[in-house]
């Protein structure tokens, strides 16, 4: 009688590799860090596609926690006055993608995220995994006359 081993497959580790000068999508990947959101990536893609400057990368444990991540991404993004031009994806999607032109914000729930591989992708490019130990501070942009209370 065999006895069959049960395999456990490993998480991905994610870590940094390279430098990314620019603070705005820096500062956009450490808000959505503090806000929950796990292994929060800034990918530098400059160099592989035209389109895009970089991608953001972060996924959620839940779909509750996916809704929470869209909102702090899109507040975040017009902060660092980042325009939104599209969203796609919808309520109950576990992919999310928030476009603004230069930046792509790409969130998910775990599950979605190994399904998918994103980073297997742009692995190769300058990648920094962030981690926000604290509440991040920095010049934010001011709202517009209408949204004031």
């Amino acid at each position: 009688m065999s006895i069959a081993k049960k395999t456990t497959k490993t998480t991905k580790e994610f870590q940094s590799r390279g430098r990314i000068a620019a603070t705005r999508p820096i500062h956009v990947a450490e808000d959505l860090s503090w806000n929950y959101g796990k292994d929060v990536i800034v990918y530098d893609v400059r160099k592989k596609t035209p389109y895009v400057s970089y991608y953001i990368v972060a996924s959620a444990q839940n779909d509750r926690r996916l809704r929470a991540l869209v909102s702090t991404a899109e507040e975040s993004l017009y902060d660092n006055f980042y325009d939104l031009d599209h969203k796609e994806g919808r309520n109950d999607s576990t992919w999310i993608l928030l476009d603004a032109k230069q930046v792509v914000v790409q969130l998910f729930t775990e599950d979605m995220r190994k399904e998918v591989d994103f980073d297997a992708l742009y692995e190769d490019c300058p990648h920094v995994l962030v981690k926000a130990e604290k509440e991040p501070k920095y010049r934010k942009r001011a709202r517009p006359q209408s949204q004031w209370q």
